[in-house]
């Protein structure tokens, strides 16, 4: 019987790993980096570091700030992303059913999906009062302290749950974030069996969030919606009644995915 054969990763293929490496080191709240930057976060030699720039430069990949000095991403990376988000379905079904959420709960309201151990914000509409929260589209947050993260982190395997802590951790964020591996299982059980999960001012001090999971076809969960707004707008005592509105949005998005309830 032949074995499995071993594909051991050339020179070329870690200098893919790298580039990719490099790029995925900007986001929201560090667009723009510097050659050191770049060099302390991935282990590497300035003088590699400035040959990948080059080459990203090459492809539009890259660009350069001619004021600052510093790199950022370039044109390509938006006009990839772009067609990327028209070919995206899920968006398109979803976007109609949170601003209606936005509407009748009178709050921001979020669309993330889950990708690499996080959640990202694919699209959002913001609550039109003066005092209104704000996730940019395309920010990361971690699973664990925030309600659009914790209302996918429940519905995922106990294996794929024990990956995001061995992978991205606990960090603290407030004094109320949940750094506790046992006491994180527990908020698991709660969120699975009352359907939604809380952010109990757990990622940012004043800001509480109602969210809950969307499924797929194959009953996977694979994005979630939360509402989100300042604590003192959201007390607990609205929890119940936002909850509602929430799930009920997610159980429609899940159902024009072809989701079908045991």
């Amino acid at each position: 019987m032949r074995g499995k054969m071993k594909i051991k990763p050339t020179a070329k293929l870690k200098s893919l790993e790298k580039a990719l490496q490099l790029l995925e080191s900007f986001g929201s709240e560090n667009p723009e980096l510097s050659v050191t930057d770049l060099a302390e976060k991935l282990s590497l030699p300035r003088v590699s570091v400035y040959r990948f720039l080059k080459a990203l430069m090459g492809h539009s990949l890259i660009s350069q700030n001619k004021q600052t000095k510093k790199y950022r991403l370039g044109i390509k990376v938006f006009e990839l992303g772009s067609t990327m988000m028209k070919n995206f379905p899920f968006r398109e079904i979803a976007f109609p059913m949170i601003m209606e959420l936005s509407k009748r709960s009178g709050e921001t309201v979020h669309l993330g999906v889950f990708d690499n151990w996080q959640v990202v914000s694919i699209e959002g509409v913001e609550s039109d009062q003066s005092l209104r929260i704000s996730l940019p589209v395309g920010k990361r947050v971690c699973l664990h302290s925030t309600g659009i993260g914790k209302a996918i982190l429940a519905f995922l395997t106990e294996h794929e749950i024990q990956e995001v802590i061995k992978q991205r951790g606990l960090p603290k964020f407030t004094n109320n974030t949940i750094t506790d591996p046992n006491q994180l299982m527990k908020e698991v059980l709660l969120i699975r069996h009352r359907g939604y999960a809380v952010d109990d001012e757990e990622n940012e001090p004043g800001i509480r969030c109602v969210a809950a999971p969307t499924f797929d076809s194959n009953r996977r969960v694979i994005a979630s919606i939360s509402i989100s707004g300042p604590s003192v707008r959201i007390p607990h005592g609205k929890i119940s009644e936002l909850s509602s509105m929430v799930i009920k949005t997610s159980q429609n998005i899940s159902k024009a995915l072809g989701y079908v309830p045991k």
